[in-house]
């Protein structure tokens, strides 16, 4: 395995098949900074999902939420891995 240091670019967010992706990774980002945000993007997924675990009829919007941080967190990864998950 590579040493990684930094983020490649990487699309991520499709909204179906048809479309481009409203989202990406931008190149360059440092490991350790990369690594930071996606310690934050965890923790608001972690915090939405639990939310969702204790509500009867949940607000659509955060699950959306929750789906969208790890989308997020997961595209984060794979361009620190270099796009080749």
């Amino acid at each position: 395995m590579s040493d990684i240091s930094e983020t490649t670019a990487l699309p991520f967010g499709l909204c179906d098949s048809q479309q481009q992706p409203y989202f990406s990774v931008n190149p360059g980002i440092s490991l350790e900074d990369a690594l930071t945000h996606l310690s934050h993007l965890l923790k608001c997924a972690h915090a939405s999902a639990f939310e969702l675990c204790d509500t009867p009829n949940p607000d659509r919007g955060l699950v959306w939420s929750t789906v969208h941080h790890i989308d997020g967190a997961k595209a984060l990864v794979d361009a620190l891995l270099g796009g080749s998950v």
